[in-house]
């Protein structure tokens, strides 16, 4: 009880302990066996964002002090880079990624595991050309995670026009729309600072991106 924070609470009832308290009881439990593997199956799915995120800090901290193998499965992007030491991305049982939450993140092997770890634009590349003019990369689909997206960026957009545009206390969330590919809607992400609203015209491009063929 102590490992998981509940010193002191070996007395209490089931309906006297928080959602946090109970999940901490069950790790403590399956934890006493002293296993060489350990399978947590959504474990914080119920808990509101706030405690979600203090858990998962709580998690990796006994992890690290047991040193038992954690399996944890999620459906929870977020959860699973704040956790994990290696993720693996599955689809239809097919293991489609595997590796450091930041390389599946940044450098997914394929458009499923792109799209899967977080929000992406997905723009096709042919002959040299994306829908907003020539392009430097090999034929694919190009994909831009929106917070690559900036007025620095190297692979050079061109103007846009913000369409939609919310503040979203760490940043502005905007849809934006390539002058030169009016049927070409993009997400980004500005910083907070940006003063931008609908009409707002702005020279973007890419800073980091994948090409990928499946």
């Amino acid at each position: 009880l102590a490992l998981v924070g509940l010193e002191g609470r070996g007395d209490r009832r089931p309906h006297e302990l928080s959602g946090g308290q109970r999940q901490r009881v069950a790790l403590a439990r399956a934890l006493a066996v002293e296993p060489e593997v350990l399978l947590l199956d959504e474990p914080l799915g119920a808990l509101d964002l706030k405690l979600r995120r203090q858990m998962q800090e709580e998690l990796k901290a006994i992890q690290r002090r047991v040193g038992t193998t954690f399996v944890h499965v999620t459906h929870d992007q977020e959860e699973a880079m704040a956790i994990a030491d290696r993720i693996v991305v599955m689809n239809a049982g097919r293991v489609e990624d595997f590796g450091p939450p930041r390389d599946v993140y940044l450098h997914p092997k394929t458009l499923f595991t792109a799209g899967f770890m977080g929000e992406v634009n997905r723009i096709p590349v042919a002959g040299g050309h994306a829908p907003f003019g020539p392009v430097a990369v090999p034929d694919g689909t190009l994909c831009i995670r929106p917070e690559a997206i900036s007025v620095k960026g190297s692979l050079h957009i061109g103007l846009c026009k913000v369409t939609e545009a919310a503040f979203f206390g760490t940043h502005v969330r905007a849809h934006v729309t390539p002058l030169a590919a009016p049927d070409l809607a993009l997400l980004v992400h500005l910083p907070q600072s940006a003063a931008v609203e609908v009409g707002t015209m702005l020279d973007l491009g890419a800073e980091a991106f994948v090409v990928l063929t499946e």
